[in-house]
């Protein structure tokens, strides 16, 4: 009796709570509590840390993006003063500023530079677009231009070796034709004639021609040329016409006339890709000066 006492006490004390069970019960409770309350207080304090660590980041990238747009602009300045002055002199002489490049820009975050004027800030965020457009074109800037000037000279320098056979027209072929085809020779006040038969009007024609081109001084002065384009329109276009009513029955015109053309269509390409070559350059002079606008605008 006494142990079935004892088994039915122990029984109602294991299935029925006592003031123990609900202390149990209640610090159970206020663990889960705190530590979710800990838990959200470390969370929101990391997250201001984080806030406070992305604002400090887009102001880093911001201040970088600066620093770096300011230290293109003045080779920018340069080079555009480079190219015009090339442009206005005409020779074969540019500078080149290696400092236009845009490579820091796959360091930088351009959503940190974004978020630092905010997404709805449309008319910033175009101004960054338009910006960014313009540095992008920077990117073989100088192997471009480079490539554009080195082109054009090598163009330059073929068609000029052929325009350079005027010297044979005006000098070494012309006085070769004068000992071979004579009937005599003098000097006249220093200057030399030869006298051709009254039938080779071809010469007659010639001679009177280089004579002329000899004394004209918008063509040549001490026998040094003035004006190229004066010598193709006073001496080798003439000399064209001249030589072409003597084609095909004289041989000599036939080649004087040959080598006349040569000279004349030399020109005219020299001419040609100077032309394009300068309005390319102007180009890049207009690209350099809107990506300097879209900085100054930027860094205003």
């Amino acid at each position: 009796m006494i142990f079935t006492s004892l088994i039915n006490i122990f029984s109602i004390e294991t299935y029925n709570p006592n003031w123990f069970d609900y202390v149990s019960l209640f610090l159970t409770v206020g663990s889960i509590i705190g530590t979710y309350l800990i838990a959200e207080k470390v969370y929101n304090r990391e997250k201001g840390d984080k806030r406070v660590e992305d604002i400090s980041l887009q102001y880093s990238e911001n201040e970088l993006f600066k620093n770096n747009l300011e230290s293109i602009k003045s080779p920018i300045l340069k080079q555009i003063g480079a190219i015009n002055e090339y442009i206005e002199r005409q020779d074969s002489k540019m500078k080149f500023y290696p400092e236009i490049q845009v490579d820091f820009l796959q360091f930088i975050s351009l959503k940190d530079i974004y978020k630092k004027y905010g997404f709805n800030n449309k008319e910033k965020i175009e101004e960054i677009n338009k910006l960014m457009t313009n540095l992008y074109s920077l990117y073989d800037f100088r192997e471009s231009l480079r490539s554009e000037v080195r082109t054009y000279l090598e163009k330059y320098n073929y068609h000029e070796q052929k325009f350079y056979n005027y010297r044979s027209l005006l000098y070494t072929r012309y006085f070769e034709l004068c000992n071979m085809r004579n009937t005599s020779f003098n000097i006249e006040n220093g200057i030399k004639k030869w006298t051709f038969d009254g039938n080779d009007h071809f010469m007659g024609e010639y001679s009177k021609l280089v004579l002329e081109t000899y004394s004209n001084n918008e063509v040549m002065e001490n026998n040094a040329l003035i004006s190229r384009r004066k010598l193709i329109k006073k001496f080798v276009f003439p000399l064209v016409e001249i030589s072409a009513k003597y084609v095909p029955e004289d041989y000599n015109a036939i080649e004087i006339n040959e080598v006349s053309n040569q000279v004349v269509h030399a020109f005219q390409d020299m001419e040609i890709i100077t032309e394009k070559h300068f309005k390319v350059l102007k180009s890049y002079v207009k690209s350099l000066e809107s990506v300097n606008g879209k900085i100054n605008e930027f860094l205003e």
